[in-house]
C-alpha cells in the first residue's frame, strides 16, 4: 500500500515539474517575441495608432550629428526611434484608417533646414495617440544623410556632382520624385513640403507658397481655410518643374509650400511657427 501511495506521489511530482517546464518555456518564447518586436525595422505602436517604416534606404544618416537637430529635438520614445531608423534611411510614418481624405507631409529635402523637421517631429507628437478620421503620412527627415552634415544639396549618383534636390522631382528616382510618385500610387492628393528659408523674418507666422494657377479649387479652398486660422504671408508664384510642388502639380496633386525663418531667431521659435501651420492645414480636412 505504501509502495503504491509512493508511486502515485511520485507521479503527482513529475507532472508538477513537466507543467513547470511548459510553462518557462512559453515565458521565454514570450520574451524572444518582445524582443524580437522591439528590434523590428518597420515597427506599429502598441496602440496600433501608428505605423513606421523605411522610405529611401539610399538617404540614411545620423541626424543627431547636426546639433540644430539634437538640441531641439523632443524628447520622447518617438523621435528617438525616428533618430534610430533614420541612420538606415528616410522614414515614413502612417496614422488614420487609410479612410476620408489622405495627406502627405514631408520636411527637410533640403539638409540645412532643421526648424522644418522638428516641426514635423513637434506635430508628430501632437497627433500620435489621436485617432485620425483619414489618413496622414508624414517623412520627418526626407534626407537624413544630409541633415546630418547640415547640408542643402544632394549628391546625384547619374551626374556625379551635388544639385538642389528640390530641381530634380521630375526626374526619376530623385528623392522629390520618389515622394510625389508615393503619392500618386497611393491615392494621396495633397502634399505639404516643409521647408525654412532665408531673408522672411518679418513674417512672424509663416509663409506659404502656392501655386498662381491652383491644381484645383479645394487647393484654393485649403489655403484661404489656412490664411483665416493663423494668418500667414500667403505668395502665389509659378513653381519650378522640378520642385515637389511643381511636380506634384503636373501629376493633378496639390501641393503647398510652407516656409519660415532659417537664420535669425531661434530654431526652437520658427519650429513651433511652423507646427501651428501644419496643425491648422490637417485641421481643414478635420483629420482630428
Amino acid at each position: 500500500m505504501k509502495n503504491k501511495d509512493y508511486t502515485q506521489e511520485l507521479f503527482i511530482i513529475k507532472e508538477i515539474n513537466y507543467l513547470k517546464l511548459v510553462f518557462f518555456i512559453i515565458l521565454c518564447i514570450g520574451a524572444v517575441s518582445a524582443e524580437s518586436n522591439i528590434n523590428s525595422e518597420d515597427t506599429t505602436n502598441s496602440d496600433s495608432l501608428y505605423d513606421i517604416s523605411y522610405f529611401d534606404k539610399s538617404l540614411g544618416g545620423n541626424v543627431l550629428k547636426n546639433s540644430k537637430i539634437s538640441k531641439n529635438i523632443p524628447d520622447s520614445t518617438l523621435s528617438k526611434n525616428i533618430v534610430t531608423m533614420s541612420k538606415k534611411g528616410s522614414v515614413i510614418l502612417k496614422l488614420g484608417n487609410n479612410r476620408g481624405p489622405k495627406i502627405l507631409i514631408a520636411a527637410g529635402i533640403h539638409g540645412d533646414e532643421s526648424a522644418a523637421n522638428i516641426a514635423t517631429l513637434r506635430f508628430l507628437e501632437t497627433i500620435k495617440n489621436k485617432k485620425i478620421h483619414g489618413t496622414i503620412y508624414v517623412i520627418p527627415f526626407i534626407t537624413p544623410k544630409n541633415t546630418a552634415i547640415n547640408r542643402r544639396n544632394w549628391y546625384n549618383p547619374k551626374l556625379r556632382y551635388s544639385v538642389d534636390p528640390n530641381r530634380y522631382s521630375h526626374v526619376s528616382r530623385t528623392p522629390g520624385n520618389k515622394i510625389v510618385q508615393f503619392a500618386k500610387k497611393n491615392n494621396i492628393k495633397f502634399i505639404i513640403d516643409v521647408h525654412t528659408g532665408k531673408g522672411i523674418a518679418t513674417f512672424r507666422k509663416g509663409l506659404v507658397f502656392a501655386n498662381k494657377n491652383p491644381t484645383s479649387p479645394d487647393e484654393r479652398k485649403w489655403l484661404k481655410y489656412i490664411k483665416k486660422a493663423i494668418n500667414p504671408k500667403i505668395k502665389y508664384n509659378v513653381p519650378f518643374k522640378g520642385s515637389i510642388r511643381g511636380y506634384s502639380r503636373a501629376n493633378n496633386i496639390n501641393a503647398i509650400t510652407f516656409e519660415v525663418e532659417k537664420n535669425k531667431g531661434s530654431i526652437s521659435y520658427w519650429a513651433n511657427v511652423e507646427y501651428k501651420m501644419l496643425i491648422s492645414a490637417c485641421k481643414y480636412f478635420k483629420l482630428f
